[in-house]
């Protein structure tokens, strides 16, 4: 014998949200003369509490049916949402969700699969509109004399920086960068050499002497 076990999603910040699912699933129960064996329920309010649906879905096995009001209570990307469905599958679970009429019966079913494709096109599509929107946005502001990228003249971090003292102390010295590479230990001389022009080392050296 199956046993049907209820989940609904609960956000303090939306007791709608709640109140729709419990109303939903009673009416599911009362129209299909169904009865109830168990019934989960999940606080999440923000998406890294999520996580918390595996733990508390971990004895829905074989011969277990999930009840849902609606699929978005596994996640609130589709990504997330596919993810709680294969492992509800993975571990031989049933999952009806009432508010797409689905009924996920195994992964050998014609349905479940269309599903289960339906969903990861979504996911694939998602990405492909999310790549084409952040283009799109990146030449409208191109086209509008916005500069993007770092200001001009930004210096990033260097790993040489942890080394900058010995380096201009070599320098110094005479030394040429392909030497210090080779002291310090690094394999390519040119991005020292890169690091060296750009930061103007030699320059502020020669100051220093004509200075002192």
């Amino acid at each position: 014998m199956e046993k049907l076990v209820s989940f609904i999603r609960v956000n303090k910040n939306s007791p709608e949200y709640t109140s729709t699912q419990v109303d939903g699933i009673k009416e599911y129960l009362i129209d299909n003369n169904l009865e109830l064996h168990g019934s989960v329920k999940a606080e999440v309010s923000i998406p890294n509490e999520e996580e918390n649906i595996f733990v508390l879905l971990e004895d829905c096995k074989k011969g277990c049916i999930v009840l849902v009001y609606d699929i978005n209570v596994f996640g609130r990307t589709t990504a997330s949402i596919l993810k709680m469905i294969n492992h509800l599958l993975d571990n031989e679970a049933r999952i009806i969700s009432i508010n797409q009429n689905l009924d996920l019966v195994d992964r050998n079913d014609m349905l479940t699969k269309m599903v289960l494709g339906m969903i990861g096109m979504t996911i694939s599509l998602e990405k492909d509109l999310m790549s084409l929107r952040t283009k799109e946005a990146l030449t409208a502001k191109k086209l509008d004399g916005v500069h993007l990228g770092k200001p001009k003249g930004t210096i990033q971090k260097s790993k040489f920086d942890l080394q900058r003292d010995k380096i201009e102390e070599l320098l110094g010295l005479g030394l040429s960068v392909r030497k210090i590479a080779k002291i310090l230990g690094y394999n390519n001389h040119i991005g020292l050499n890169n690091y060296v022009k750009k930061r103007n080392i030699r320059e502020e050296l020669e100051a220093k002497k004509i200075a002192s």
